[in-house]
Formats: C-alpha cells, structure tokens, sequence
C-alpha cells in the first residue's frame, strides 16, 4: 500500500509528466499548422486562421504575424516605399511558396487550397 508520501511524488511525477507532454502540443510550428489546413496565407501579406482558431493557433498568428510587419516596415523603409505594397507583394511570393493541399485567399478574400 503506498504511503503518503509516496502518492504525493506520484502525483508530482504526474504533473510533472503532464507538463512535458503538453509543451509539443503548444509549440505547433508555423509549417504545420500549414499543413493541417489550420491557417492559411491571407491575401494582406500576413497569415491567419483558415477556420475559428485555438488560443494556440491564435497565439501562433500573432507572432508569426509581428515578426512579417517588422519585417516588411524594415523593407518599406529601405525602399522608401508603404508597408502595404510590400505586404502585397509578399502575399504573391509567399502564395506562390505553399505547397499542394495548404490554403490561400484570393483577392475576395476566400479561402482556397492551392
């Protein structure tokens, strides 16, 4: 019969164990969630969910989301040109990147599979 605390580093151990586990399942990559059909390339430049997404997926977006406008407002600068024409350009290249089966939005903003 196990002690008490023995059940007590059982239940620590399982926690502990849950928290591991969990970790992979948060840390969905941007590629993935491509490739799940979860998000898709919106035709602004930036991505976003292809249906209601999870906190994670949502989560996701946002940063991959920032990291694109900073990106894109570096190159704006540098060209001396709006961030808008830069996000718009980069939509064509990074539509024209997915693979078969991942989404995109057409100019009506639609959701279709390359």
């Amino acid at each position: 019969m196990p002690t008490k605390a023995s059940f007590k580093k059982l239940i620590a151990g399982l926690f502990s164990l849950s928290l591991f586990l969990a970790v992979p399942a948060s840390a969905i990559t941007l590629k993935e969630a491509q490739s799940q059909g979860l998000v898709g390339e919106a035709n602004s430049g930036y991505i976003a969910p292809v249906q209601s997404g999870s906190p994670e997926i949502e989560k996701l977006v946002a940063e991959v989301n920032n990291k694109r406008k900073a990106e894109y407002a570096a190159i704006a600068k540098r060209n001396n040109i709006d961030i808008s024409q830069v996000a718009a350009r980069a939509a064509e290249k990074l539509e024209a990147r997915l693979a078969k089966g991942e989404y995109y939005q057409d100019n009506l903003g639609r959701w279709k599979q390359k």
